[in-house]
């Protein structure tokens, strides 16, 4: 008896989820903007760590007591594409400069660049988070960093970054200005259905670009990363 209550209970567990993740699928496949709060991707859960400097284009670094960076993707834009697919980086020794690209993120094919935060030559590379995608996603501050760098003008470079209270107002900037992208995006031509949503309470949705066609990825590519890219090394 008691065997079978275990099987049925896990069986309904089974099931709660399954339903919740097909609700969940329905939801998002129609719109990246959703108005039920269980769907929406909230600023409160993102942590900001003291000590990490951060890119307008969603890198992340930190210098250790060696005198060695260690840089990664930060948590806002893992929550927009969900666990990722595949993470390429460069090859160690390569000498890399703010601005340039750094990673290449993916998602079930579908793929966006990330630029680096500071200028210097790669010194390792965190294979073990490469291949475990996961801890990258759950913890990207800490065992997710991607790789680490000599860092060649570290004081200069991070005058133009985020750090702290800066950070946080800046995530407030940034989602207001990738929920207006969603909301143009999800619009019909000749229409502000978009734009209607967000009217009645609807927000960005968790991992809304997971979701998304390849298209749209290319759209957030140009309109989010390159151009907060383009401003960034404007006034560098």
């Amino acid at each position: 008896m008691v065997v079978i209550l275990v099987i049925l209970f896990a069986a309904t567990a089974i099931f709660i989820t399954w339903y919740q993740g097909m609700k969940r699928y329905q939801a998002l496949s129609v719109s990246p903007i959703v108005k039920k709060p269980a769907y929406q991707f909230k600023m409160e859960n993102l942590s900001i760590p003291s000590g990490i400097y951060f890119s307008p284009t969603h890198s992340w670094a930190h210098l250790e007591t060696s005198g060695q960076a260690k840089v990664g993707v930060d948590a806002f834009i893992q929550g927009l594409t969900g666990i990722l697919s595949a993470i390429h980086v460069p090859e160690l020794g390569a000498s890399i400069k703010q601005g340039d690209t750094l990673f290449s993120i993916i998602h079930k094919g579908k793929k966006l660049l990330i630029t680096a935060p500071v200028s210097g030559k790669i010194k390792s590379i965190n294979t073990e988070a490469l291949q475990n995608l996961r801890m990258v996603h759950r913890d990207p501050y800490s065992y997710g960093w991607l790789i680490e760098m000599e860092p060649s003008d570290w004081e200069n470079e991070t005058q133009r970054l985020f750090l702290g209270q800066r950070t946080a107002a800046w995530l407030k900037t940034e989602m207001s200005r990738i929920r207006d992208f969603f909301a143009l995006s999800v619009a019909t031509p000749g229409t502000e259905s978009g734009l209607a949503i967000l009217q009645e309470g609807g927000e960005i949705a968790e991992c809304a670009l997971a979701f998304a066609e390849k298209g749209l990825w290319g759209s957030f590519q140009k309109l989010i990363l390159d151009q907060a890219n383009a401003e960034f090394k404007s006034v560098s």
